[in-house]
């Protein structure tokens, strides 16, 4: 197996994931979907892999976790984001190709008042969500390498593990990886509050004492941007609150209400012509009265703010999935396919005339 070959086919083919899995031939993901190629793979051929990739430090956490998250770089300076784990016929490795240039953010597709929200923010926490595979890190890339441009800022990165190499421009810019620079996420917050960052940005929020870190320095003043696997503002920051006992959540819903700042959840559909695929998203905005329902507990009684906000500061998903079905970017099948509230989604291309 040339597994140079197989990296260099999947950067021609615009390829986003690699897959290998012993006794099965190697699966690619091409615009969301997955395709096969080659032959039939040994595990032998996998671990042979993993000896020439990962260090001695590293396939001894491999065996001990029996999982493993690292970066490679290929031979012609291609990177791409591995987790080795193990499987019922042997370790199996998924791979992110890493796009070595950052994407600018107006490229992305977002409305011009996200820009102007992220690029000019001074403090509170900023977080972009979504499921995996849709794009969170090329956003947050996109969005620190707009600040980095004209700003003179220290922005420290924690990463696990270090994904894109973001450009200098007038900042002091930080990266550093859980494992070899750090010991953890919770480390190298606390590490963080003597290490003077105007912009703090964590890869991930996972466990409750990173959330706990995290929420108390966009709370004392940084400017925080993360990333949560959830799908949608609403979900957030529930799942947020629903990290911690019963003892630590008014704690906690207080430090939300104080810090929260902008919510972006996005997802990537397939375009009608089936050439790649569009961005969806959904914008979220603190304001006073969700502030106050966070407070007190009354989370169910957001999404009806969200909707009837008249700021233009909100999106909903299915506002943005009927823009891209009157752009004639998605089809109308495939939007309602996306959308939370079909209902609403349909109503919304009634009243916009779309057949």
């Amino acid at each position: 197996m040339d597994f140079e070959k197989i990296i260099e086919y999947a950067l021609e083919k615009d390829v986003s994931d690699i897959h290998l899995t012993p006794n099965l031939p190697i699966f690619i993901r091409r615009n969301g979907a997955m395709e096969t190629i080659g032959e039939v793979i040994k595990k032998e051929m996998i671990n042979n892999l993993l000896i020439k990739i990962i260090s001695k430090g590293q396939q001894e956490k491999l065996q001990k976790r029996r999982q493993l998250d690292f970066l490679f770089t290929s031979d012609n300076g291609h990177r791409l984001r591995g987790n080795a784990f193990f499987s019922h016929d042997g370790i199996a490795i998924s791979f992110r190709i890493i796009q070595n240039k950052i994407r600018s953010l107006e490229s992305l597709g977002f409305p011009e008042f996200v820009r102007d929200a992220v690029v000019n923010a001074k403090q509170g926490l900023v977080l972009v969500v979504g499921p995996t595979g849709q794009g969170k890190s090329t956003t947050l890339a996109a969005i620190l390498q707009e600040r980095t441009k004209d700003k003179a800022e220290h922005l420290l990165m924690l990463e696990d593990p270090i994904e894109y190499i973001l450009p200098v421009g007038k900042s002091i810019v930080q990266q550093r990886e859980v494992g070899r620079d750090l010991i953890s996420y919770k480390e190298g917050l606390m590490g963080a509050m003597r290490e003077d960052p105007d912009v703090l940005m964590v890869g991930e929020l996972r466990e409750p004492s990173s959330i706990a870190e995290t929420l108390t320095m966009a709370e004392t003043g940084h400017l925080v941007f993360s990333t949560l696997h959830t799908n949608g503002a609403v979900q957030t920051i529930t799942r947020l609150l629903n990290s911690f006992g019963s003892e630590q959540r008014p704690q906690v819903q207080s430090q939300l209400a104080n810090s929260l700042s902008m919510v972006i959840s996005q997802r990537l559909i397939p375009r009608a012509d089936g050439q790649g695929r569009a961005l969806a998203y959904e914008i979220f905005t603190m304001n006073y009265a969700i502030a106050n329902y966070i407070r007190q507990d009354k989370i169910f009684q957001i999404p009806n703010t969200i909707q009837a906000d008249s700021s233009g500061k909100m999106v909903q998903l299915e506002q943005s999935l009927v823009g891209l079905v009157m752009a004639n970017q998605i089809t109308k099948e495939t939007a309602i396919e996306y959308a939370r509230d079909k209902a609403q989604l349909k109503s919304l291309l009634e009243f916009n005339n779309v057949a």
